[in-house]
């Protein structure tokens, strides 16, 4: 049995050195998650339009101007708000290092004028070392969605899925954006008036929330409550309370938006939803950034069925961006022990590997060294720290 064992193990091992440790899950799911990591470094959609005392000029300035207002754009997505300024300081040669390929489209040119549309290809790596280098903490790993529940306090009762509710179509008219978290507003069909009611999500129901968030797909809820009313003739004020359930690193958090001379409750709520949605972002960031190029590592061992189950977790592993490199130290047909070559603290390394439905579970075992008994330095070993499994399993 014991040999048979061996060769099972044997076989096992060169299959996945003929792979090459290396190949791509098949799973579309693996490929969805490949696909968003790439595109977080692509900017699409920035705008140009540029007057010079000839076309050729102004096409030449406002590919410039596109490219910094790209990476502007891109810094804004990476970093929190209170660390940005890189897109405005850099130089030229550092910029056009930065950008991997531009597509134009929509091109429109007069004697003196030029308008297009502009998407930025950066360079990930590139951008990476610019961000260590200039000490700027950031994060590329994109949350799971959260959903909103947008509540409407009136001076009679709170509405949600009643209509007019003027809050809730903010938020069904804000576009979804393009940071890190996806935010997503509530249909308002009749599984959500079923699942759902007023009252319980003021009361912040947790089962029912988490029951709520399962049906979007989403890790999480954020019940936004907000009223609106005037605080002098032609003045509206919007005050809004926010309470995250499901999202271990948001505390609730309050904001007011005083509108202009005559601005409309659809302007101040559409206003209220970018400062919030700023906010959630930040503090993803937050929780996820990584704020050095120091590598840690930590041993770990993964429970394993067979070959198809060790490619898909070890993609899974791989396709982390905290994750630099992963080294096989043994192989077993039912188990895997590996060592993880990673860049910041291990919390956030938790909270990355649950982006790709992956569980990083402390052993609750520390890094020792055993010696055995007649002090020679060949016994020295470490033991494995944590357990990686999928989150379906």
């Amino acid at each position: 049995m014991c040999r048979a064992l061996q060769k099972f193990s044997r076989s096992f091992a060169m299959c996945l050195l003929a792979v090459g440790l290396v190949s791509v899950v098949g799973s579309s799911a693996l490929q969805a998650q490949q696909s968003a990591l790439e595109d977080i470094f692509v900017v699409r959609d920035v705008g140009l339009d540029e007057s010079a005392q000839t076309a050729s000029a102004a096409r030449a300035n406002a590919l410039v101007k596109g490219q910094r207002e790209a990476f502007a754009r891109l810094e804004a997505r990476l970093t929190r708000s209170v660390h940005r300024g890189l897109a405005a300081s850099i130089d030229s040669d550092t910029l056009r290092f930065l950008v991997d390929a531009i597509q134009i489209d929509a091109e429109k040119t007069s004697d003196v004028r030029y308008l297009a549309n502009l998407t930025v290809t950066f360079k990930p790596d590139a951008v990476r070392d610019l961000f260590r280098q200039s000490g700027v903490p950031f994060s590329e790993l994109r949350s799971r969605p959260l959903t909103v529940v947008p509540v409407l306090a009136t001076p009679a009762r709170y509405l949600l899925w009643e209509d007019p509710n003027p809050w809730r179509e903010a938020w069904r008219n804000h576009p979804e954006g393009t940071g890190l978290v996806p935010m997503l507003a509530p249909i308002g069909d009749l599984s959500d008036l079923a699942g759902l009611t007023v009252d319980q999500a003021v009361d912040g129901d947790p089962d029912v929330l988490a029951r709520f968030a399962a049906r979007y797909g989403a890790r999480g809820v954020v019940v936004t409550i907000a009223n609106i009313f005037e605080v002098s003739p032609g003045f509206l004020r919007s005050d809004i309370v926010s309470v995250p359930v499901g999202v271990p690193e948001m505390s609730p958090f309050s904001i007011s938006v005083a509108g202009q001379e005559g601005e409309s409750e659809f302007a101040i709520f559409a206003r209220a939803v970018g400062e919030i949605r700023g906010i959630i972002e930040d503090e993803w960031k937050a929780a996820s950034a990584l704020t050095s190029g120091d590598i840690a590592q930590l041993r770990a061992a993964v429970p394993i069925s067979d070959l198809k189950n060790w490619l898909d977790i070890r993609g899974r592993i791989s396709r982390v961006p905290a994750v630099t490199d992963i080294q096989i130290v043994a192989l077993t047909a039912m188990s895997a022990e590996i060592v993880i070559n990673h860049r910041g603290d291990v919390a956030r390394l938790t909270r990355a590997f649950e982006r790709f439905d992956l569980i990083l579970e402390n052993t609750g075992l520390e890094q020792v060294n055993a010696r055995p008994s007649g002090g020679s330095q060949a016994g020295l070993r470490a033991l494995v720290t944590h357990v990686v499994r999928l989150a379906a399993d």
